[in-house]
């Protein structure tokens, strides 16, 4: 058997005095349970803080609900379900800018807004129909109208 100088072993093997295999395989299980608890408390606080959240979020309104249970199942038949509405947004935009026809037979055509506003700056509102004559209320004489709605009288 050799030795060193201090009088130590050159054999192989490992050094009894430096490392502690028990206590390195506590420390690994120790670690391994604390992983454990940890992912369970974890895993409770997440369930406490979703159910506290359902409990804070309002119900659908009926009408959202509605349209929600609504919509069809996958493969739905449209490719852009939004392509109608835009088509008809388009259409509107189209009848709000242009001119056009509304009744040939009558004489009557469509003018862009931004033309009628200038018209009407130009010109002025229409004037207005004359109104009907006040009807008085029988023992007053003082020419109100009956509308139901003077103090001392029900409103239906």
């Amino acid at each position: 058997m050799r030795h060193t100088e201090d009088g130590t072993s050159l054999e192989a093997g490992h050094e009894k005095s430096d490392v502690s295999i028990g206590a390195i395989v506590k420390f690994g299980i120790g670690l391994a349970v604390a992983a454990a608890v940890i992912h369970v408390a974890l895993w409770g606080l997440f369930e406490l803080l979703e159910a506290r959240e359902a409990k804070r979020d309002a119900p659908l309104p009926p009408l959202a609900a509605a349209g929600l249970r609504r919509t069809p199942p996958e493969p739905r038949l449209e490719p852009d379900a939004l392509l109608p509405r835009r088509r008809m947004v388009a259409e509107e935009d189209a009848a709000l800018t242009t001119y056009g026809w509304v009744d040939r037979e009558a004489g009557i055509v469509r003018i862009p807004i931004e033309r009628a506003m200038e018209l009407l700056a130009e010109r002025g509102l229409p004037p207005s129909k004359p109104m009907p004559p006040v009807t008085p209320v029988p023992g007053t004489g003082d020419g109100k109208r009956e509308t139901g709605n003077e103090p001392g009288t029900q409103s239906r």
